[in-house]
């Protein structure tokens, strides 16, 4: 959805108004027109609200993944109107994403939902660029968030359970991922896992070391049992998988 703002009789703005379909294609296509600006200033002030930088698809439609991004038209003592749009991860604008024409002080947005296909994954940009009434621009901003698609481990096991001093330990388990269709989850092949621990009665936990996964998804590290304590695996995430980190497991060391 695309959300604009109409000015009240004074000037001042109205609260956000939700439109969609053709209306809101020719808002984004044309200008927005009608009311007073906002008092002009000396220098740029450019208004970017973007609610969150992450956000997450897990399959099916979650509220908590959705959100709306914001601009305010540029104000400035030399600013004519605004150009804001959204720049996908492959570099691309769709025209349908663009306001060629923000008045300053006006109100515009983009409605983002979940991630639901292998292209929306990556890293999103939102760009407003100030003009004077030359069309001369007079400076830029940006902001951005990430959609990601969602990662579980599964199976996470420290053993064996209990063990005596000096003899091994190995933490295994299973990484998964969404699936490129969005409709449940698959192995996640050849990722870093970092393996931590935490020892009883402390507040910190110790870096111990890093395996992979194969290709089924699963990893497995030996180390040598010292202490009683928690165990963690920790998936660092990239650009379109989200991070995650395992339940912790405890291990009594006689």
């Amino acid at each position: 959805m695309i959300v604009s703002v109409e000015p009240r009789q004074d000037g001042t703005p109205m609260p956000p108004r939700i439109v969609s379909g053709a209306l809101a294609l020719g808002l984004a296509a044309g200008v927005l027109a009608g009311g007073a600006t906002a008092a002009e200033a000396e220098s740029l002030q450019f208004h970017i609200k973007v609610p969150k930088h992450l956000s997450v698809g897990k399959g099916d439609y979650n509220k908590a993944c959705a959100m709306d991004v914001w601009v305010w038209g540029t104000e400035g003592s030399s600013v004519a109107y605004s150009r804001a749009y959204l720049i996908d991860p492959n570099g691309r604008t769709p025209s349908p994403l663009v306001y060629k024409k923000v008045l300053p002080g006006y109100q515009v947005g983009w409605g983002v939902g979940c991630p639901n296909q292998v292209d929306d994954l990556g890293k999103w940009r939102v760009r407003v660029i100030a003009y004077d009434r030359k069309g001369k621009a007079l400076g830029s901003r940006e902001d951005y968030w990430y959609e990601k698609y969602d990662t579980v481990v599964q199976s996470h096991n420290a053993s064996p359970e209990p063990v005596l001093r000096g003899r091994p330990i190995t933490v295994s388990g299973r990484l998964k991922r969404l699936n490129d269709l969005g409709t449940g989850y698959t192995a996640y092949p050849g990722k870093a896992i970092r393996v931590y621990f935490l020892p009883k009665g402390s507040t910190s936990w110790t870096y111990m070391g890093t395996t992979k996964t194969a290709r089924d998804g699963r990893y497995r590290k030996a180390f040598t049992a010292a202490r009683d304590g928690y165990w963690r695996a920790y998936f660092p995430g990239t650009s379109n998988f989200d991070r995650q980190k395992s339940p912790d497991d405890f291990v009594d060391v006689r």
